[in-house]
This record gives structure tokens, C-alpha cells and sequence, in this order.
């Protein structure tokens, strides 16, 4: 909304409200208090909009602190009070109420002949109850009242904030004459708000109270019934009451805590119960966020066994991320344990599984046989349709808390955000018919009709953060793909041993290995050809491999690093081998260096990124070494080799273009052509333009093109169902020619998501 003036803007406030179309409404005074932000009238009227009209105290409370500040006024702290109290911040409401005791007492009281002492008795009979609320899932002990207390009115006349003077350029006289008169005073209206209760019970935790305290109640033999369900009450109260302070904050490691994170955490704890469809733009972190939740629950002893369903890709990727990050150990459907005991292991306490396993006819019935404290489904986009077996066994799992987690929660038409919203909250949209026929346009169900009550109901489940709500801008990168004309002897022994390897009669695993290590060099092969040095033709290879001193890659490797010697560098390959190459290719050269890999220890890795940071200009990492060490200091990347995997060349990306970089990234991707990694490369760059994209953007659209696989495993069928070069080559334009398609609906489903669901949902 765009208005010329202060004054239409005040004008237009005034038609929506009129209209009752707050949101609007609340849009136009907020941008007012953008220009003049210490205008107590301003203030006012936002509080009026958000507490008796629009039934949004929660909105409120940001003016109301403003404006308590300004004035001073105790019935603003007051009124405060109660917001808290509402929004279950037992502790701040009581302050509130504390700080309003104390400046009445300095301040007349004229307004009517209830006593101020009657009112204050008033709001703690609230705040008393709503604690009881919170804890006894609406039930009350035998001496408080069942009804939400009723804080009585002031008088007939409404408490107006103080007046202050207005902002620099406000339009005269447009406050007073339209301000709203409320007959009701705000403590009697607010009162008449309804009380949000949590749906499920939170188990208790002794241990985070004093033994003294403990033992002399319960130990000591002194204590009655009451006595111990007074203690039993205090703990349940602190653990609910401390959601402003987050214990998982100091527990996790290897973690940049951006505030929008941590901020979406503490929201999905104290307002969504622990019921949530997290939908941030790809590349924001939503595992991160889930992850800090999975944390604080435990942490907290609110959650006892957990369950990750997840695309099979991404099992492994969570287990790590769950083990690094918040030091939780899950087991996983890919581990031996599962292949050991199907039947039992679903009743492990922390499990991540494929949901493709989990929906399985036999896993099924055996997962809706277990209670899980908390569910988190990844790319719960796949959960769309109703009739799947996916979307039926999460809503048959028995559990007291689920995360969604998808970037893009509307792929087709709006009910499939229908039956997203109904696993996690039954009824909030009622029945489909009633969601189509109120919510969705007459033929056409991509378009969104009533679209204020819908994101009003949507805002109960779901927070949506973007890039631009949150300002997150990245310098731009930059990616040069040099696809280098290997040397005979390379040629050679490249042809040798794919020839070998498609004899037939080595295992799967180690051809697979093989192969990755011939792209990545000669000198990764070496150690596991000598394995086979018995059989026809390997001998060959590795003669061939003495014989070499560089290769085409160690040659445009010194290129590039000689270019700008003092510009740091990070050069990333997967094999330790390649890095011994790399290693004595600089000495040789005389270029300082240092090393980072898997298998250091910590006070080492410590020592190389801090010598990288200050003193020495190439750092040689594998990835392992890499994962979880951002380096924004350095801008520019070497992939010497390229693994089958897009989404750990993004890795390795995200360790420099992440917040925090002020410069350009570059990234030089080193292919020997007629090699899987050119094929691979070729795609990637010349298909999708990947190095264009957004970080995390690869992973949906790897997702449509192979839900239940692997991209590392997509590549080794099509080298395994091709049978020469020229059938490779073709495979590999098919698939080049499936990523652009699945990049094309990605971005429609991106659009169609932006169109419905704008920045109205963010932190």
C-alpha cells in the first residue's frame, strides 16, 4: 500500500477499519510509526486495533512497550501484564504488573471508584489462572474458578495511553477527530479474549532443582501430599515458563545462530505447542531450526523418543547433522541394526528412516503400533496427497508434537495445503469441501479466494521466513569450469580401467569406489588396484600410474594459483591420495600450504584454519575436514575433483558464500573431458546453470527428477546400463534434459508459493 501523505494513510486506516479489513489497517498505522515512532496517538490507536478489534493482543505488545516506555503510565503496564499473561509469559506478566504497582503509587487516580488494589487483585486472579491453564491442560485446582477470570472495567469510559506530543509533520487534527471511543476499558475487553490451551500434556522434570530443596520435602520425611504437588507444580512451571531463554543455545556446536533461527524456534515453542509446518525459503536452514526444537525438547525432558522421516537421500544427512551439530545419536534405516531386527527397530528411542521404507506394508502397522513424542517429516511436500500411503501413515502415527518441514508447501493446487495443515492441526481448515468452498477460487484451484482469513488461519501453523524479509543478501559468485585435454598416459589409464571394471566381476561398492577415484586422479587408484593386483590387466594399470609425475589438473592447478599468490584459496578434493598429489605439487612449487582433513584432531583443525585465516594462502581440504568450518574470510574455491553429489559441491560453496562474506566468491571446477565429472559438470552448468542458483536450491529439484534415490546413484546406473562412450554421452543428455524440466517446475512451484504466500508469515 502506497499513500502520498501521513494523512492519506490515517484516511485509509480509518476505510479499512471501518471495513473491519485489519490487517490493512494495522498496515497503515504501522507504516505511520515507521515515520513518526514516538507518537503516543499513533501508539494508541495500534494497541486499540491489534487488543479489541482485530482480537491480536500478541501484536500488541511491541507498540506496548514502546509505549510504556514514552509515557510511563501504569495502566499501560498493566495492560501489558495481561498481554503476557495471555500469551503464557507468567514470569513478564508478573513483572509488568510489578512495575505497574510501583508507579501508581506516584501516579492520581481519577478515573473511577473501583480501587486500584481491586484491579491489581484482578489481574493476578488472571494471571494465576492462565499458569493453571498452561500446566493442567485447562484444568483448574479446587480454588481457582474453571471461567478465565473476568478484570472488571475501569469505568464507562475508556484508558486512553497518555497523550504526548505528536510526531514532527503529523496532519493536524486527523487524530482526535477520528480516534476511535471505546465504551469498554481495555483490562474488561482483554479479559474477554480467548485462552489458548496446549493440547497435550508435557511430562514432568525434577532435575533441574536443588537437592536441599528436594531432599527436605521428600526425603526428609516431613513433607505431605501437598507439599510434593507444590514441588511437582514448580518444576512443570519453570520448564514451561523459559522459553525466552533457550537451553539448546550453549548445547550445540559447529552452528552459526542467525536471529531469525532462534527467534522461529522460541515461536514454535510458546505459540504453536509444538505443532508446526516450517516453510522458509530454501537455503535458510530449516533443519538447523528443527533441529535446535528437536534439542530444546529433549533438553527440556519434554520429549522422550523422536522420529525423522525424511526422502531416503537425505537419512544419512540428517544422521550426521543430529551428531555434529546437537550431539543427538539417532539410528537410521541405512544402519545394520534395522537389517538385523526390522520389527524391533522401531522402537528405538531416536530413529531416522527413509519414508519410503516407513510406509512399507510391513513397517507401517509396526510404526502406528508405537506412541512418538515428536515427528518431523523433511520435504513434507511429498505428504500432498491424501490417498498416498506416505501421508496416511503420519497421520495414523500416534505422537504429541510434529514438525513439517518444505520450501515449498503448494506444488499444484491449494489442497494440498489442505492436507499438509490437517496432520498437523485436524479441523483447522474443518472438511475439504468446506476449505474449497470458502478458501479457494470457483474453478480454479491454484487461487486463493477470502485470502485474509485464510493467512489469518494459516499464521496458527506455519512460519515462512524469505530472504527479503529477513534482508539477506549474498555477494554474487562466480563459477569457470576449465575442461582440461588429459595427457596419453591419463587417457590410457582412465580407458583401462573403466574396461576392466566392466569385465563384471568386482563388487558393486568397489567399482562404484573405482570410478569416483579415477575422476578424482591417477593417484587415488593406487592403493586399491595393488588390492587387485593379481588379476589380468591391473598390473598394467599401475605402471602406467608410477610413470606419471603431474597430470592436466596439477598443471591448471599451479596456473590458477599463481595468478594472484596472495589471494587465499581453499582447494577441495574427496581422496587423500589426490591430496598427497596436491600436497607435494605445491612444495615442488614452493607455494605455502596447509592441510585440512577427516581424521585431525580438533586443537588440529583449530590450528590450520587459524594459520589459513592469518599467515598461509591455500588451505587443502577434503570434504569431511571442511563440514561444519565456515571460512568467509577466503573467496575463492578449487574443486581439483568433483564429487557425483551436487549438493556437496554446494558444501563445499556454502563454507565461504555464506553470511558473513563481503566479497565475491569464485569457484574454479577443474573436469578432464570424456570423464563421468565432465558429463557431470557439463549438465550441472550448462542444463541448470547450478552456480547460478540459490544455495540449497539443487536439492528440490534433485528431488522431482529422483525421490527415493541418490543422484550418486542415478549417475552409477546410467555408467552401469551404458556400453560405450557414445551410450554414456546419450544418457547423459537425457538426464541433463530430466534436470531442466525439474528445475522448471521447481520455479513454478516457487512462483505459485510466492503468489499465495507473499512475507506474511515470517518472524
Amino acid at each position: 500500500m502506497l499513500f502520498e501523505t501521513p494523512d492519506d494513510t490515517y484516511n485509509a486506516y480509518i476505510r479499512f477499519l471501518k471495513k473491519k479489513e485489519y490487517k490493512k489497517a494495522y498496515s497503515c498505522l504501522e507504516k505511520m510509526l515507521h515515520q513518526f515512532p514516538d507518537d503516543t496517538e499513533l501508539l494508541g490507536e495500534i494497541v486499540d486495533l491489534c487488543v479489541f478489534c482485530w482480537k491480536r493482543p500478541d501484536l500488541s505488545r511491541q507498540w506496548l512497550i514502546r509505549l510504556a516506555k514514552i509515557t510511563s503510565s501504569w495502566l499501560d503496564y498493566l495492560l501489558l501484564s495481561q498481554v503476557e499473561a495471555d500469551s503464557g509469559n507468567i514470569s513478564t506478566a508478573r513483572e509488568y504488573l510489578k512495575n505497574s504497582r510501583k508507579l501508581q503509587k506516584t501516579q492520581p487516580w481519577n478515573i473511577s471508584e473501583k480501587k486500584p488494589q481491586k484491579i491489581f487483585s484482578e489481574v493476578e486472579e488472571l494471571i494465576k489462572h492462565r499458569e493453571w491453564n498452561i500446566r493442567f491442560k485447562g484444568s483448574a485446582p479446587d480454588n481457582v474458578p474453571n471461567e478465565r477470570p473476568q478484570v472488571g472495567k475501569l469505568n464507562d469510559k475508556a484508558i486512553k495511553p497518555a497523550k504526548g506530543q505528536k510526531g514532527k509533520g503529523m496532519p493536524a487534527g486527523k487524530i482526535e477527530k477520528n480516534r476511535r471511543q471505546l465504551s469498554v476499558s481495555p483490562p474488561a475487553l482483554l479479559a474477554q479474549a480467548p485462552v489458548l490451551i496446549p493440547t497435550y500434556s508435557i511430562p514432568v522434570k525434577i532435575e533441574p532443582f536443588n537437592k536441599e530443596i528436594f531432599s527436605s520435602l521428600i526425603m526428609g520425611g516431613r513433607s505431605t501430599l501437598q507439599e510434593i504437588r507444590m514441588l511437582i507444580d514448580y518444576t512443570h512451571l519453570a520448564i514451561q515458563s523459559g522459553f525466552d531463554d533457550l537451553l539448546c543455545l550453549n548445547a550445540i556446536t559447529g552452528i552459526e545462530k542467525y536471529w531469525y533461527q532462534t527467534e522461529t524456534v522460541k515461536k514454535a515453542l510458546k505459540y504453536f505447542h509444538g505443532r508446526v509446518l516450517l516453510c522458509d525459503e530454501v537455503g535458510l536452514g530449516k533443519t538447523i531450526e528443527a533441529g535446535m526444537l528437536i534439542k530444546e525438547y529433549l533438553m527440556r525432558g519434554m520429549v522422550r523418543n523422536i522420529l525423522i522421516l525424511t526422502p531416503a537421500p537425505l537419512v544419512s544427512q540428517w544422521k550426521e547433522e543430529m551428531r555434529t551439530k546437537f550431539g543427538i545419536a539417532f539410528l537410521t534405516t541405512d544402519d545394520q541394526e534395522y537389517l538385523n531386527d526390522p520389527s524391533g527397530f522401531w522402537k528405538e528411542r531416536n530413529i531416522i528412516s527413509s519414508i519410503n521404507i516407513a510406509k512399507g506394508n510391513k513397517n507401517a502397522p509396526l510404526i502406528s503400533d508405537q506412541f512418538y513424542d515428536l515427528v518431523v517429516v523433511d520435504e513434507a511436500h511429498h505428504l500432498k496427497n491424501r490417498e498416498t500411503l506416505g501421508w496416511k501413515l503420519v497421520n495414523q502415527i500416534k505422537k504429541r508434537f510434529i514438525f513439517l518441514l518444505t520450501a515449498t508447501p503448494v506444488q499444484n493446487n491449494l489442497i494440498e495445503l489442505f492436507n499438509l495443515i490437517t496432520l498437523l492441526k485436524p479441523g483447522q481448515f474443518k472438511t475439504e469441501k468446506v476449505f474449497k468452498q470458502e478458501y479457494v477460487m470457483k474453478g480454479n484451484l491454484k487461487a486463493p479466494a477470502n485470502k485474509e482469513r485464510l493467512r489469518d488461519l494459516l499464521r496458527d501453523v506455519m512460519i515462512r521466513n524469505t530472504r527479503s524479509a529477513i534482508d539477506l543478501k549474498l555477494p554474487k559468485r562466480f563459477a569457470t569450469t576449465l575442461r582440461l585435454e588429459s595427457t596419453e598416459v591419463e587417457r590410457m589409464i582412465y580407458k583401462m580401467v573403466t574396461e576392466h571394471l566392466r569385465k563384471g566381476d568386482q563388487k558393486r561398492q568397489m567399482v562404484n569406489l573405482l570410478l569416483r577415484e579415477a575422476g578424482s586422479s591417477p593417484f587415488a587408484l593406487k592403493k586399491n588396484l595393488l588390492n587387485m593386483a593379481d588379476r589380468d590387466g591391473v598390473k598394467e594399470i599401475i605402471d602406467a600410474i608410477d610413470s606419471l609425475s603431474d597430470i592436466s589438473k596439477g598443471k591448471a592447478l599451479i596456473d590458477i594459483l599463481i595468478k594472484n599468490t596472495a589471494e587465499k584459496k581453499v582447494v577441495f578434493t574427496q581422496f587423500v591420495k589426490s591430496m598427497d598429489y596436491v600436497s607435494d605439487l605445491l612444495s615442488r612449487h614452493d607455494i605455502p600450504y596447509l592441510l585440512f582433513k577427516g581424521d585431525m584432531s580438533l586443537k588440529e583443525k583449530d590450528k590450520a584454519i587459524a594459520g589459513f585465516k592469518d599467515d598461509i594462502p591455500v588451505l587443502i581440504s577434503t570434504e569431511s575436514g571442511g563440514e561444519g568450518r565456515n571460512m568467509q574470510f577466503c573467496n575463492t574455491i578449487i574443486n581439483f575433483d568433483l564429487p557425483w553429489n551436487p549438493m556437496r559441491i554446494e558444501q563445499r560453496i556454502g563454507r565461504l558464500h555464506r553470511i558473513g562474506q563481503i566479497r565475491d566468491v569464485f569457484i574454479f571446477n577443474l573436469s578432464v573431458k570424456e570423464t563421468i565429472e565432465d558429463y557431470i559438470i557439463d549438465i550441472l552448468d550448462n542444463k541448470i546453470n547450478m552456480f547460478e542458483m540459490v544455495i540449497g536450491e539443487i536439492e528440490p529439484i534433485l528431488g522431482i527428477i529422483g525421490e527415493d534415490k541418490d543422484f550418486d546413484d542415478i549417475i552409477f546406473e546410467l555408467w552401469l546400463n551404458s556400453g560405450d562412450d557414445n551410450e554414456i554421452r546419450d544418457g547423459f543428455e537425457k538426464l541433463g534434459n530430466d534436470l531442466a524440466d525439474a528445475k522448471r517446475e521447481y520455479l513454478k512451484t516457487k512462483e505459485m508459493d510466492t503468489e499465495i504466500f507473499g512475507e506474511e508469515y515470517e518472524i
